[in-house]
């Protein structure tokens, strides 16, 4: 097998900026010059979203061993796990990732989200790198990229309820949220964001140039100290206006009326008693009457105006006298 490395990993065990960092991890050419600049452990958040998310469920029935008995072939065996893919984001800008001698850009990011197996295991965040490399397999070299990924350990019952939110469609976005991740280095930055950060795999997959009696054991990838996963749910809600059951409206409106008519008396009866009450001449009782009987209505017809009286007797006795004057001059036509 062999590692795609491009350049040489050594630790510097001397910093020139003590107050800021005691040590370094260097990355040089053939020749031996630095390239980039000093990375140190990397402390802070980083983020990433998930672009895919993927439900695996897996059943096994027998097993392969030569040897095996009847009872391992009738066993029965169902697993369960999520994967995702994850692209990186960041506040201010998206920081790419490279595995420490080379400065290929990372592309294969991953979570892996399974149950615990061990009844009261400690829930946990653990990240992986892997460094390209090329192998001969079945006569055929098979390369595989440079990978990195993450390994999320939660308790049984968390992994159900995950598993029926991705079964039931009802996830909208996945976020990974990861800090003080062991093999994650940076340089020195005054602020909390970064624009690269260099990976740094396992002793077996990745070599550094150590000093003589350096005892500084460098961070490699391994489990995180911090790590949260927000998991967002969409419930569509409809948007049609709801419409009341028939007749309903009628009644609603009746209803108002009634509330506003009770409204208005209540008012009124209000304005009464603060009348009687400011008074003091009367009691409560006699206002009262007298108020009914100054608004009951007069059915008696009104009195007759003498000047109008007059005037219609005066055009009545002209209405006779026209009238026999036309008798007398219909007579003597005739005549």
């Amino acid at each position: 097998m062999e590692s795609h490395i491009d350049r040489r990993v050594i630790l510097c065990p001397e910093s020139e900026y003590k107050n800021l960092y005691e040590w370094s991890l260097q990355e040089v050419d053939a020749d031996g010059k630095k390239i980039g600049r000093d990375q140190i452990p990397w402390e802070w958040t980083l983020y990433f979203k998930t672009t895919e998310l993927t439900l695996h469920d897996t059943l096994t029935v027998g097993s392969l061993l030569p040897s095996a008995s009847q009872d391992d072939i009738n066993t029965v065996t169902v697993k369960q796990g999520i994967s995702a893919k994850l692209l990186p984001f960041g506040a201010t800008w998206s920081p790419s990732y490279s595995m420490f001698g080379t400065d290929r850009t990372i592309t294969d990011i991953s979570l892996s989200i399974m149950p615990s197996v061990v009844d009261g295991e400690q829930e946990q965040c653990l990240a992986w790198g892997i460094v390209s490399y090329t192998a001969e397999i079945d006569f055929r070299n098979e390369t595989t990229p440079d990978r990195i990924g993450f390994y999320l350990i939660v308790s049984p019952y968390r992994f159900a309820q995950y598993v029926e939110m991705i079964a039931t469609s009802t996830v909208q976005d996945v976020l990974l949220f990861v800090g003080r991740v062991p093999g994650f280095y940076s340089d020195w930055s005054p602020s909390t964001s970064t624009h690269r950060i260099k990976i740094l795999a396992d002793k077996s997959a990745q070599k550094i140039e150590v000093p003589p009696d350096c005892e500084i054991d460098p961070p490699r990838v391994g489990r995180a100290q911090y790590a949260q996963l927000h998991i967002r749910r969409v419930a569509e809600l409809s948007k049609a206006t709801p419409k009341a059951p028939e007749g309903a409206a009628d009644e609603i409106h009746d209803k108002e009326n009634a509330e506003e008519q009770a409204d208005r008396d209540h008012a009124a009866a209000a304005e009464d008693t603060e009348e009687w009450t400011d008074s003091g001449d009367a009691s409560p009782e006699e206002d009262l009457a007298d108020r009914i009987v100054q608004v009951q209505p007069d059915h008696r017809p009104p009195a007759a105006d003498p000047q109008t009286v007059g005037l219609l007797s005066s055009i009545r006795i002209a209405a006779w006298v026209i009238a026999g004057l036309l008798l007398l001059i219909l007579i003597n036509l005739r005549l």
